[in-house]
């Protein structure tokens, strides 16, 4: 069969247009995604074999499952996620519909980013119901609709055990972001000199023996000497964490199956990281074998959801600098969570990092997805930000959020036309941000959501197509 016959075929089917770029072959099995007024469907024509759906004549019109997407990932490599390895940019994108990935993938064109477009954290997948294998699914159906073929990646993020580890490796993520702060002693951070040293010497001999032998009276890289008090310090905040990542990485380096790319996440922790303790972490990782490829400090300043850097962007200068000293040394990118929409650190972070970074973002992209619906659907916009008003307190249990509920402007009191500009203020911005899982949970609403995504899907890519270019445009200047 060729691709004329594939469209006559595909025509005695019903009202379905093709995505051109999606048109693939690999042997005698012909594919493309096409899209009806309801759904969208793999169209698979030749030689189906492995692939499940509804058979119309010579093409088998296949739902975009994770069965399917396995089989098509086989046949088409390029929709399978890879390793990020050696790439010096990395942006994880995010999607928290399924629905994102062709509007990503126009906004990096022309850049030289490697895009993470799975990533989800379990919290995120609890909130919307959602698998690791769906997520991945969307993301390769994503790609093969757009024809892109330059690699994409899938990150488990901020994992907190093996068991998550398992699972999201078996899944088929090729990243790993491991989050430390469930064994991090936040509480000995505040300790006073007496409790500090109560606390030192009820560790266990041998492992005091082993810091104190490394780190006291040596002149360390980058940080200089450290004091008893600091070492301290800084073996009851993180030898656990320590241990675990360690642990971890050992786990995932036998069982993994394919390439994995390690992030140690840190900024969990309550206390912006000391570089003296980056360093010790660092050094603790190496001499275990472990290059992570990136490391997440707790930078200074405030990340919060959905909204711009807050903090003193001379004082984030000066300490993403010693980070990066740290980083260069050790062999590793930094990385930047909670990334969207921060766009005055861009620059900076572009220019100390020399573009050799990990940024995440996530929410942003859920957010376009609203603002979609602010100007094509106010009633369902309406009843959505009330809905989110009324349950900001339970999604405020998952997220560090502090703008006042109070500065919410009264909804009912604007016409239509202003509903997308409350999407640009920071307090409404920010509730609409971290209620994706109060309100994708609710049948009244997913239902009615998901249908006008399909209809204004044009615009819902354009959206991405600006607001992640803006991004990178920040992300890529000096």
């Amino acid at each position: 069969m060729d691709w004329n016959q594939f469209d006559a075929a595909l025509a005695k089917c019903g009202a379905y247009t093709v995505y051109a770029d999606s048109r693939a072959a690999a042997g005698q099995t012909l594919c493309a995604m096409v899209r009806s007024a309801t759904d969208k469907k793999l169209a698979v024509a030749g030689e189906t074999t492995g692939f499940s759906g509804e058979r119309c004549g010579e093409v088998l019109l296949c739902p975009l499952s994770v069965e399917n997407a396995r089989v098509m990932m086989e046949l088409f490599p390029y929709t399978k996620p890879c390793s990020h390895k050696n790439r010096r940019f990395t942006l994880g994108l995010g999607d928290r519909l399924g629905l994102a990935t062709p509007g990503q993938l126009r906004a990096i064109a022309g850049y030289d980013v490697f895009p993470v477009l799975a990533q989800q954290s379990i919290r995120e997948l609890n909130l919307t119901g959602r698998t690791f294998p769906e997520v991945i699914a969307a993301a390769a159906f994503g790609v093969f609709q757009a024809g892109y073929r330059d690699g994409y990646g899938a990150d488990g993020d901020h994992l907190k055990t093996k068991d998550e580890i398992h699972y999201a490796l078996e899944s088929g993520c090729t990243m790993i972001t491991l989050d430390c702060s469930a064994h991090i002693n936040d509480q000995a951070a505040e300790y006073g000199p007496q409790e500090r040293q109560q606390a030192y010497t009820a560790l266990p001999a041998d492992l005091r023996q082993k810091y104190e032998s490394k780190y006291l009276n040596r002149a360390l890289p980058i940080v200089g000497e450290l004091d008893e008090a600091e070492l301290q310090r800084i073996v009851l905040v993180f030898s656990k964490a320590i241990d675990h990542a360690i642990d971890c990485w050992n786990y995932i380096a036998q069982t993994a199956h394919h390439e994995v790319d390690f992030e140690l996440s840190i900024d969990e922790a309550r206390a912006v990281t000391a570089p003296a303790e980056h360093l010790v972490i660092a050094m603790e990782l190496k001499d275990a074998g472990i290059t992570p490829v990136s490391v997440a400090p707790h930078f200074t300043g405030e990340f919060e959801k959905g909204i711009e850097y807050q903090g003193n962007l001379d004082q984030f200068a000066a300490d993403l600098t010693v980070h990066q000293q740290i980083a260069d040394a050790f062999g590793y990118k930094l990385s930047l969570h909670s990334g969207s929409d921060k766009f005055s650190v861009f620059p900076t972070l572009h220019r100390i990092t020399k573009g050799h970074v990990h940024v995440k973002t996530a929410g942003t992209n859920w957010l376009e997805a609203v603002r979609v619906m602010a100007k094509e659907d106010p009633a369902l916009f309406r009843e959505a930000f009330q809905y989110a008003l009324a349950h900001r307190s339970e999604a405020a249990k998952y997220y560090h959020v502090t703008t006042d509920p109070a500065t919410i402007h009264n909804i009912d009191l604007l016409s239509d036309v202003y509903l997308p500009e409350l999407l640009d203020l920071p307090a409404s911005r920010q509730l609409m941000h971290i209620c994706y899982g109060v309100l994708l949970t609710q049948p009244w609403f997913h239902q009615r959501f998901f249908r006008l995504l399909h209809e204004k899907e044009a615009c819902y890519y354009a959206g991405l197509e600006h607001h992640i270019g803006r991004h990178l445009l920040y992300l890529t200047a000096d």
